[in-house]
């Protein structure tokens, strides 16, 4: 029953990872903005929203310029690192509820580096968050396949995407 669950589970979000590439054009920060702004449970869906496109592979880039046209500096960078940090734990949980813990430290050709970058706890993740480029989606999916403690995982995911979501927001602060 538990592989039948981890199967529907997989299948659902590739589903939605390739729907979101077909409708790539349509997830944009006005096309947010409009379609929450409104309503009084905005700052929930918007978080709901950060939690799906984590695990959907969709760029944070979009959701954090909304985070700024929707709620303003102060309560844009609030709900965006709220949603981000609940999205990568999302994405990480998932990897982990598949059963792929620790499969990166059993790696003859990295296992080595895997190990070293677990001894860095917090530092490492919020280093791995800075650098520029990866999707944050890969990050989190590596990082759930190492034997990296969550507390670690959580306070350098938020440490390494305070800095990135700050920006992102107050683009889209300024930009209304």
């Amino acid at each position: 029953m538990k592989n039948v669950v981890r199967g529907a589970a997989l299948v659902l979000i590739l589903v939605g990872i390739v729907l979101g590439i077909v409708y790539r054009n349509d997830i944009h920060p006005y096309v947010i903005q409009q379609a929450i702004k409104a309503n009084p449970f905005a700052p929930l869906i918007f978080i709901c929203l950060q939690i799906a496109a984590s695990l959907l592979w969709v760029p944070r880039t979009v959701l954090g310029i909304a985070a700024g046209l929707i709620f303003g500096l102060f309560w844009g960078l609030v709900w965006a690192i709220t949603g981000a940090i609940l999205g990568a734990a999302a994405g990480f949980a998932f990897v982990r509820f598949m059963g792929a813990e620790g499969v990166l430290d059993a790696s003859p050709r990295i296992g080595k580096m895997v190990e070293r970058a677990e001894s860095g706890g917090w530092r490492a993740v919020a280093i791995l968050r800075l650098i520029p480029g990866p999707p944050h989606s890969l990050i989190n999916t590596l990082l759930a396949l190492t034997n990296l403690k969550w507390r670690d995982y959580l306070i350098g995911s938020f440490a390494g995407m305070l800095p990135i979501t700050f920006v992102q927001v107050d683009i889209g602060a300024g930009g209304g």
